[in-house]
């Protein structure tokens, strides 16, 4: 038989949240950059400065220059996709004139961060996604260890303020690929 705690009137969780919203978001601050700052940087996928026809490849190897980029893309997608060194590795990326880059509230560049060459190959990896070949899962997770990887070069506070930005990127992409009807859709 469970017995039932008693909590005297005004200490309980939910009155002390009333009473004190600013110590909770300082506790959820506080508690995420912690996150940021312990978590390992993941591994760089490399990828490839020369790349392959391959009848089948997956979203990393489209997006790291192992597999060139399918055949008719660029006249379907109306752009050709261009390999270059970002500081996670190669990657092809959509280039700036075919409106790649960061969306959404976040920029390419920032004070403490740079993420034009992991946004710019995300772009991409959603447009394997349209294009019938690419795996929305897999280019979300490249752009986060990519994001995560353009961090190591930043002084400590910047590391952690980087780390954090990565993190909440990859927060919000992860509820787009958990609900359904969030883009990109195949053509």
């Amino acid at each position: 038989m469970q017995t039932a705690i008693q909590v005297p009137e005004g200490l309980g969780h939910r009155s002390f949240v009333r009473r004190h919203p600013s110590f909770v978001l300082l506790g959820a601050i506080a508690s995420l950059l912690f996150r940021s700052t312990s978590s390992a940087i993941p591994a760089a996928i490399h990828g490839e400065e020369t790349c392959r026809r391959l009848p089948w490849a997956s979203t990393i190897a489209y997006e790291t220059g192992v597999a060139c980029p399918p055949e008719d893309f660029a006249e379907t997608m109306g752009y050709e996709p261009v390999l270059m060194q970002t500081p996670a590795g190669w990657r092809y990326v959509r280039p700036a004139s075919a409106d790649g880059g960061c969306s959404g509230p976040l920029a390419d560049e920032g004070p403490f961060w740079d993420f034009s060459g992991a946004c710019r190959a995300h772009d991409y990896g959603y447009d394997l996604v349209r294009f019938g070949v690419g795996d929305r899962a897999s280019a979300d997770e490249l752009l986060y260890r990519d994001m995560k990887h353009s961090c190591a070069s930043n002084a400590p506070l910047g590391v952690t303020a980087c780390k954090t930005l990565a993190d909440s990127a990859h927060a919000v992409l992860w509820v787009g690929d958990v609900s359904p009807g969030f883009e990109p859709r195949p053509l």
